[in-house]
């Protein structure tokens, strides 16, 4: 009887076990920039030894407690805190994304799992363009096409917001903003496109009022507000929205010369 029960402690030990290996603590860093991985109760740890590891259990610190003294196999890149046994991760790049393990290693040999990150490095969304497509209706009305993109940034989500006279609501999840004017759209009525990813956000505004039919696009001015990193640096700035055509051929002031003749 004792036996059925020692083994069923086994098995539900094994599956603690792994199930904690398996579910790593997610961790997302800004390409460029540094990031620390904390070790909770760091206070209350016994131990020989204390490692770092990355991946493939590649060492990157071992502190020895006795002794007081921490290796660290790549100084330029790592800086262990001999205090509360964090990792700060420097000038980080996709390289470094993986899995590191903090470990323990007790005065029997045995290895101790202390905790596991996931670390995924990320770049910052950069300013979002906005391609306008004009589509003629009935009675010198139009539907207006607004297609959202940006260039930079990795695993970006888009979604549009619409500010109106009393509130601002989100409306649309994804690039595409369909819309037909109205000669009502106040001055403090707008639409917003959002990029963002886990370490940075970014947007730009286009008012309403802006968008008529048969409008001069050149004279649309775009908004852009950003926010990057943990601490949300925020840059903002103005810029134009540009026909497209127009980018790939500049007006230039032509003369048409035209002869006539008259009849006799």
């Amino acid at each position: 009887m004792s036996s059925m029960r020692d083994l069923v402690l086994i098995l539900l030990l094994c599956c603690l076990t792994s199930g904690s290996e398996s579910n790593p603590v997610d961790r997302y860093g800004l390409y460029g920039e540094s990031l620390r991985l904390d070790v909770e109760e760091y206070d209350n740890l016994t131990f020989k030894r204390f490692l770092w590891l990355y991946a493939d259990k590649k060492r990157l610190v071992e502190y020895t407690h006795a002794s007081d003294l921490a290796e660290n196999y790549k100084q330029e890149k790592f800086e262990f805190d001999q205090k509360n046994f964090s990792l700060l991760i420097k000038n980080l790049v996709n390289t470094d994304s993986g899995l590191y393990e903090a470990e323990t290693v007790d005065y029997d040999g045995n290895m101790i799992r202390v905790i596991t990150y996931n670390l995924t490095v990320q770049a910052a969304v950069s300013k979002p363009s906005i391609n306008l497509t004009e589509t003629p209706l009935a009675n010198e009305t139009c539907s207006i096409s607004l297609n959202c993109s940006v260039k930079d940034g990795d695993d970006v989500f888009i979604h549009w917001e619409e500010t109106g006279i009393k509130d601002t609501k989100s409306i649309s999840n994804g690039s595409l903003l369909e819309y037909t004017p109205a000669p009502s759209a106040g001055d403090k009525e707008s639409f917003t496109c959002y990029v963002e990813n886990r370490v940075s956000k970014n947007s730009t505004t286009i008012m309403k009022n802006k968008l008529t039919c048969n409008r001069p696009m050149e004279d649309l001015v775009n908004t852009t507000y950003a926010t990057v990193g943990e601490n949300y640096e925020s840059i903002t700035s103005d810029y134009d929205v540009v026909n497209p055509g127009r980018m790939i051929q500049p007006i230039e002031d032509t003369t048409i010369y035209s002869a006539v003749q008259k009849q006799a």
